[in-house]
């Protein structure tokens, strides 16, 4: 009888993992444990155990991942700076013979340097492309 509880420990230790997480991967592995433990208390050889959790485990993570994959297609939102690739701002301050400038993007004000060394206008839209250290690399808006 000790399998049995082992495998009830198991499940429920990744029951609770994957209500903790969300993300659908402990759950196919929860299942094959109490799978593997039913069969422990119906008596069954440990090989066969461990075939019917491996077994069940694979079939309900290739029946899930469709699920998963509904459920989850959303991207999770960007934090940090990263919450700024993609955003359009305005310079506010005219372009410096090094290439820079400032620019308001998400009512804060960022350096700036331009992506292809275009000129910026004071008022003119940029679209930023990526972070460089403490700098916001922009390409011109059109």
């Amino acid at each position: 009888m000790p399998w049995f509880w082992i495998w009830v420990v198991l499940a429920a230790a990744l029951y609770i993992g994957e209500m903790l997480t969300v993300t659908f991967f402990m759950l196919p592995f929860a299942v094959g444990a109490t799978v593997a433990a039913i069969s422990a208390a119906l008596a069954a050889p440990v090989w066969l155990q461990w075939l019917l959790f491996v077994l069940v485990s694979v079939l309900a993570l290739v029946l899930l991942r469709p699920v998963a994959r509904r459920v989850t297609k959303n991207q999770p939102e960007r934090s940090g700076v990263d919450r700024l690739l993609g955003m359009t701002g305005h310079i506010i301050e005219g372009n410096a013979p090094s290439g820079e400038a400032r620019a308001r993007v998400d009512r804060e004000i960022w350096n700036v340097t331009v992506e292809d060394d275009a000129q910026l206008a004071v008022g003119q839209h940029v679209k930023v492309i990526r972070v460089d250290g403490t700098h916001l690399v922009v390409r011109p808006v059109s």
